[in-house]
């Protein structure tokens, strides 16, 4: 512990005097994290595009229970304002499992991908509506299918 706290220190003596821009750090940041956690851990463009999403949040969660092991990644969603997503959420939700199982290099680590859309009410956040879609690893990897599910 007394060693880590001055390399903390360090480290964030040297980032605060470093001369580079702020989006060449952050690029850095969040290239670390990314293989920290494994590459494709943070959604794509192309996800965030299906949809229209204003974010996507990722949660990781590996529990162990009477003797049983389950891994699941959770995508939640966030305020899509896709036209196509009031008309086949739950295509919508197969496509985004797919491309993100398909993105994640730790993808095969997990049993399941559950899918979360969350739409707020603009004039009074504390309304809004939820929508689960869960998806088994193994039937996302198996299923590659070119198709698009009718999204064009």
């Amino acid at each position: 512990m007394k060693i880590r706290v001055p390399i903390f220190l360090l480290t964030l003596l040297w980032l605060s005097s470093c001369a580079c821009d702020g989006e060449t750090l952050f690029k850095g940041i969040m290239w670390s994290m990314n293989k920290l956690a494994g590459d494709g851990y943070f959604p794509s463009s192309k996800i965030m595009a299906i949809g229209n999403f204003e974010r996507v949040e990722v949660n990781m969660q590996k529990s162990f229970h009477d003797g049983v092991r389950y891994n699941e990644v959770e995508l939640r969603l966030i305020n899509g304002r896709g036209p196509q997503l009031h008309v086949g959420e739950e295509i919508i939700a197969r496509k985004v499992a797919e491309i993100y199982a398909v993105e994640f290099s730790k993808i095969n680590e997990y049993d399941a991908v559950k899918i979360t859309f969350i739409q707020t009410d603009p004039f009074n956040p504390d309304n809004l509506a939820m929508s689960e879609y869960h998806f088994r690893v193994e039937d996302l990897i198996s299923d590659q299918n070119p198709s698009d599910y009718g999204l064009q």
